[in-house]
């Protein structure tokens, strides 16, 4: 079975904006306490298969035009995420020292999220950075699947490969329930498979089934004995049809609100968690409306003044290959669409 890559390319897809921003509400709803859990962890499945999506779009493209770049491609991800994570943990972190929290914790705590291993980390007893748990996932798969890619693409039949590795981590996930990348590798690699699997189809059933099947997911999930663990494996298959759908088109997931709450996820995602473990609002319901609103500013000040500045910055010296530098592409082109793919974090021990 081959793959359809060449040909098609993802171009400007404004409704995968859109689906970022039910993603990361999903996630800022559940640690706020108005869903259940593991909403939030359905969020972080629905990021997870988007980024394997347009990750392996952004590798294959590059590749099939000559301007692939490992080097480049692991500097465009470090200044697409790292300045806003690390004005994050660098506030965040003068509170906790302000409020007389021993500097030796506060340290370790930053340096979890700082270098991306905050996944394979023993949880700490007040998790202010816990949620950069599924950051240390998507930085870990960042720096394996464009080694890994290739040998995919060598495969007689890839795809069924890349299904017998989503059974593999599914397997791996169940026999040993850590945070590790290859327990949470199926979300992405169903992600990677769609993205190899052809041009998007513009299906009139895809949106609506997985919708369904997602409402289905957030419905059925709080009942099962492993939430963290069988509800986002639950919903992968509904984040597939969604992303399929987006990628076709959709006037709902393109509205501009719901589009404007996706390009600011990434930077909402950092803030949130924090605010509510400093204020003492997670999980509490309307206590927490005024600390999601003072995210969305800090959400929205990262975005406009820290984070798509340096992008522009970055582009202009040449970061991003010529193809994906186009008229604001770092809001609506192929690397605005890079924005958390990790974006979110889900409710699970961690932020207990």
């Amino acid at each position: 079975m081959g793959v359809p890559q060449a040909g098609w390319r993802v171009g400007h897809r404004p409704a995968l904006d859109g689906l970022r921003g039910v993603a990361v509400l999903l996630v800022v709803a559940d640690h706020a306490g108005f869903l259940p859990e593991p909403s939030g962890g359905i969020g972080v499945t629905v990021f997870f298969v988007l980024s394997g999506f347009l990750i392996t779009r952004v590798i294959v493209e590059a590749r099939e035009g000559g301007s692939w770049s490992m080097p480049r491609f692991v500097a465009n991800r470090f200044v697409r995420l790292f300045p806003a994570l690390a004005l994050m943990v660098v506030v965040v972190s003068a509170v906790l020292l302000a409020r007389g929290f021993p500097a030796e914790g506060v340290a370790a705590r930053a340096l979890r999220a700082l270098a991306y291993v905050e996944n394979m980390a023993p949880p700490m007893r007040f998790p202010v950075f816990g949620h950069t748990w599924s950051l240390g996932i998507e930085e870990q798969f960042y720096l394996l699947w464009p080694l890994a890619l290739p040998w995919v693409l060598r495969r007689r039949a890839p795809l069924p490969a890349l299904v017998a590795l989503i059974a593999a981590s599914v397997t791996v996930a169940i026999l040993v329930p850590v945070d590790w990348l290859p327990m949470h590798a199926y979300a992405l690699l169903s992600g990677c498979t769609l993205a190899l699997a052809g041009p998007p189809s513009p299906r009139s059933w895809l949106l609506p089934v997985g919708t369904l099947g997602l409402v289905g997911a957030l419905a059925v999930a709080p009942q099962l004995s492993q939430i963290y663990l069988y509800g986002p494996m639950l919903a992968t298959p509904a984040a597939v049809l969604l992303v399929a759908g987006a990628a076709a088109s959709s006037r709902v997931l393109e509205l501009p609100h719901l589009r404007f709450i996706g390009r600011i996820s990434y930077a909402l995602y950092l803030w949130h968690v924090p605010l509510f473990r400093l204020s003492g609002t997670t999980y509490a319901g309307t206590a927490a409306l005024p600390w999601i609103g003072l995210a969305g500013v800090l959400a929205v000040v990262s975005t406009l003044v820290l984070e798509e500045p340096l992008r522009r910055a970055w582009r202009s010296r040449g970061g991003w290959p010529a193809a994906q530098r186009r008229p604001n592409a770092g809001r609506n082109g192929v690397t605005g669409y890079y924005q958390g793919s990790g974006v979110s974090p889900r409710p699970h021990p961690r932020l207990e």
